[in-house]
């Protein structure tokens, strides 16, 4: 029997509150969903098992509570930090250990506290960029953070206009940033690719959806995924989009089968995808949590 996919099955719902602008991740077979705004700022943290389908509380997260924070792994170490409360807008920056299920604080981000930005891994390194200030001005600065020396090194910052509320992920050695919100809420769908070896961006296929931000993004294989987020109320988004590495193309794919939302939280583990929480059109905060598979 041939294995049918490009679905989406609902799975158990995020065990903590329905919340938007959190911070997620995957480590092996493990998602992890903590931190966002549920009508207050969280810091609580949920680990989700994909073999058993539940969700367990983890430690919380030892910053100040917060949303619109950026979080990515690498290896058993997951990674959480920036956001605001709404007033304070923080640059601190944490580690948490899949083992011992301890936080540790790192280095804080080198630029001003920052909101909305992205995040991902390559290899033993972290990067972040974009996003927005405390002054409302928007950012296009990239910077690297080295998991063995614990430092931040800027990189070039991407050649697109400044933005915040993007989406981004890995392939290989590559990272890739595309969407957002630009100054005068002007919305984006151009899409860059940097090379971790060149320290290079390069312009790819723009995104094949409507502009938008406050979408999600994650990979699998050699594949990246861009799906979900808002441009304007009410324009509320639940399709969901496959990229090429290989051809630079763009296809769409099923439907997020959730209400459409902004501001979920996405992640791949294996060959699955998943996204949840957020909020939808009439502004409720989203506990539901679904996987594609690919």
């Amino acid at each position: 029997m041939p294995k049918i996919c490009n679905i989406w099955t609902q799975k158990a719902n995020f065990a903590g509150t329905g919340r938007r602008l959190a911070a997620g991740f995957s480590i092996g077979t493990k998602g992890y969903i903590g931190t966002g705004l549920d009508g207050n700022f969280k810091q609580d943290f949920w680990e989700w098992d994909q073999a058993t389908n539940v969700w367990t509380q983890k430690s919380n997260f030892p910053g100040n509570i917060r949303y619109e924070a950026v979080g990515f792994s690498i290896g058993t170490k997951g990674y959480i930090g920036l956001g605001d409360d709404g007033n304070t807008f923080y640059s601190d920056f944490y580690e948490w250990d899949q083992g011992t299920n301890t936080w540790s604080a790192k280095s804080n981000y080198p630029g001003s506290g920052r909101f909305t930005c992205v995040g991902f891994s390559i290899g033993t390194k972290g990067y972040i960029g974009t996003g927005g200030v405390s002054t409302g001005v928007y950012c296009k600065d990239f910077w690297e953070w080295n998991q063995a020396t614990n430092a931040w090194t800027a990189k070039t910052s991407l050649p697109g206009p400044v933005r915040s509320g993007a989406t981004g992920f890995s392939i290989g050695t590559k990272g890739y940033i595309g969407t957002g919100r630009g100054t005068g809420s002007v919305y984006y769908q151009d899409f860059y690719e940097w090379d971790q070896g060149t320290n290079t961006w390069v312009t790819k296929a723009p995104f094949g959806g409507t502009e938008r931000f406050y979408a999600v993004g994650f990979s699998i294989g050699t594949k990246g995924y861009i799906g979900t987020g808002y441009q304007s109320t009410p324009t509320y988004f639940q399709d969901f989009w496959e990229w090429d590495q290989g051809t630079n193309t763009w296809a769409e794919k099923a439907n997020f089968s959730g209400t459409a939302r902004r501001a979920a939280v996405g992640f791949a583990i294996g060959t699955k995808g998943y996204i949840g929480t957020g909020t939808d059109a009439t502004d409720n905060y989203k506990q539901d949590f679904f996987e594609w598979c690919q």
